[in-house]
């Protein structure tokens, strides 16, 4: 019996060491800071935009989704400030072949409702278009409930 739940022990260490090794790209918004090519593109990204502090501390996440944009696979994480995610959010798409990062900062007005959105190193054209739905349905919940409707290839 003994055995039988070290082995079981030890498949389970290997498996988790297995997936952690295969993993190549940041999967969750707090995973950017370990990773050199994420973290560059998203200082590259947020080069220029003044950010709140609370993004480089504790931040509430929701788990990073994988879709298709430009024919690339990438890689959708969002997060808001601890005990506010009413009225600060941050949402970013990594794509880890190009090592570019496109994000928005939504911060809205508790009284008035009015959103204030914040696109980074999104250009022209409908790149711009479908990167900002991606972007905005991260903030909204439409990307966790709808993943495969976010695919643009």
């Amino acid at each position: 019996m003994k055995k039988l739940m070290m082995a079981a022990a030890f498949a389970s260490i290997l498996s988790v060491a297995t997936s952690a090794s295969a993993q190549d790209h940041p999967t969750t918004f707090r995973e950017i800071a370990a990773d050199p090519a994420a973290s560059a593109a998203f200082k590259a990204m947020a080069e220029g935009h003044r950010l709140p502090d609370w993004i480089h501390g504790k931040t509430v996440e929701s788990p990073g989704h994988e879709i298709t944009f430009g024919g690339d696979k990438v890689y959708v994480m969002s997060a808001c400030k601890q005990h506010d995610c009413g009225s600060e959010q941050i949402a970013v798409m990594y794509d880890p072949g190009k090592k570019v990062m496109y994000g928005v900062l939504l911060v809205a007005n508790p009284e008035t409702r009015a959103e204030k959105l914040v696109w980074m190193n999104l250009g022209g054209g409908n790149e711009t278009i479908d990167g900002r739905t991606i972007l905005y349905a991260a903030l909204t919940g439409s990307l966790e409930n709808h993943p495969g409707a976010f695919d643009y290839k």
